[in-house]
Parts: structure tokens; sequence; C-alpha cells
């Protein structure tokens, strides 16, 4: 019996542009990190979604060992993003939002979420993610965050990084969130601080970091034939990354290399289709 996982996150329905071409499809941050966690461990969702699209979520998790209790559904219509990507610079060129039900959710972890060993704070509100965190008593924290937040509520952004031990963000948000532009010396800066003792560096098409108090480890990113659409890769890597850790029982440093790998290749199944196709596929 491994670890159990409890991810707090969005589930979204994602209209995407990519160089590929446009899609609609379920998205969101709980999808991707629950469809590569669950490749490695048992997964408890939480989060919200609208009736319009609740279906349909919990379908993608059939046969898989997620545990959907934790999902709120909703009368109001499920959350839309609306995102485009230039494949230039490997960050979102436009984007928009209908948010529709997401702001209805207070987080609310049942038992086995709150006794979870693991948990993941995905990207969403940062009040979200302290509510989440005070119900938690995980051994192994992860969270993520968005440079919008970073921005406008920076202070609130840096508490929830302190409680968790792993920080998951792009070499762009950690510029902003510290003001260092040289990303090894800005992750260094943050290990150490409360209780993080982590920063893993998602770097698109060259793979990811995972900078410690010993040092930096850098791992290229997992060949694909072709890139189609990257969303939800950075949501992959910590659900391999995250999950990898649930499956040895490990929580200890010394064990991250090993999980950065695996998730460097879990990210590798979200981004050669539109949506979770392919990552639900290699599942």
């Amino acid at each position: 019996m491994t670890w159990r996982v409890a991810v707090a996150g969005t589930l979204h329905r994602d209209d995407v542009t990519t160089p590929e071409g446009r899609i609609e499809s379920i998205g969101g941050s709980a999808v991707y990190f629950g469809l590569s966690a669950a490749r490695h461990a048992p997964v408890l969702l939480n989060g919200i979604v609208g009736a319009d699209s609740a279906e349909e979520h919990r379908a993608v998790f059939d046969g898989l060992p997620v545990e959907t209790r934790g999902v709120v559904v909703s009368e109001r219509p499920t959350f839309r993003w609306h995102v485009e990507h230039d494949f230039t610079h490997w960050v979102t060129a436009r984007e928009s939002a209908d948010e529709g039900c997401d702001p209805e959710w207070v987080p609310s972890l049942a038992a086995d979420s709150r006794d979870a060993e693991v948990l993941f704070l995905a990207s969403m509100r940062p009040e979200l993610q302290r509510g989440v965190l005070e119900q938690s008593r995980a051994r192994l924290i992860g969270a993520d965050t968005m440079t919008v937040f970073i921005t406008t509520r920076p202070s609130e952004v840096r508490a929830t990084a302190r409680g968790a031990d792993v920080l998951f963000v792009n070499a762009a948000e950690l510029a902003a969130l510290t003001g260092e532009v040289d990303w090894r010396t800005a992750a260094a800066g943050l290990c150490g601080r409360g209780r993080l003792r982590a920063v893993v560096v998602k770097r698109g098409p060259l793979g990811a970091a995972c900078v410690t108090a010993a040092g930096v480890t850098e791992v290229a990113a997992h060949p694909v034939d072709r890139v189609v659409d990257p969303t939800g890769a950075g949501d992959a890597l910590a659900g391999g990354f995250l999950g990898a850790c649930a499956a040895a029982e490990r929580e200890d440093t010394e064990f991250f290399e090993t999980a950065l790998r695996q998730g460097v290749r879990d990210a590798a199944g979200a981004v050669t289709s539109f949506g979770p196709t392919d990552l639900l596929t290699a599942t």
C-alpha cells in the first residue's frame, strides 16, 4: 500500500489555440495532476466543477485509482479558460476566462484527504490554498502558483510557499516572486524559508531542475515526436514527481532527483495532444 496523494485544484473546460490548431476539452490543474499522479499512487481529488461537464470529468478517471468524492458539483457552468500558445516563449501568449462556478468553492477536505500522506496545492487563489493547507496533515506538500497572484498578492504566495516542502514554478514566476533574474540563485534563496526544502523550476523544452540546499539537479525534457499543446505539462510534472515520492514512500531530498526524472517523463504525455488525451492513454 503506497502513500495517498490528495490534490486541491481546478476542473475546467479549456479552449486552447496553438500553432497546431484549436480545440475545446476538459482540463484544469487537478485533472492533469491527477492523471499523472495516478500512474503511481491512489489520488484524492478536491475542487469544483459545473453540472454541465461533471460527468465528462468523472469519466476521464474511470478505472483509475482516483477518488472524486471531494469534487463539488455546482449548478453554475464550469470555468472556461481561453488560451493561446505561440511556441516561442513557452508561456501563454494570450488568455482570458469565464469564471463560472469557481468562486463558489470553499475548501472543506474529507477525512481521507486530510490524512493523505502527500498533498498538492495546485494553482488557484492563495486563500484557497491556505484553507486547504490548514486542514492537511500531509508529510510531503507541494505547491504551485500563477504569475497573476505573484503580481497582485505576493505576500500570500510567499506564505504558501513557506508552508510547502516543494514549490513548482517556472523561471518567469520565480523572477517575479524574488526579484532575482538568475533562476538558480532565486530558487536557492527560497530554500530553507519556513518548511520549503526544494524548488522545482519548470523550463519547458529545456526540461526541469530541482534546487535544494545540497545543489541543483537539471533534467532534460523527455523527447517527443511533436508538441501539440503544452497545457497541463507543469501539473503533469508535479503529478509524476509527487506520485513517485508516494509510490516509494519517500519524502527526503535525496529522492527528489529520481522524482524529478519521473515528473519530466510524465509531463511529456501532456504535450503530444490537445487536452489530456495522450496523458490518459499513457496512463
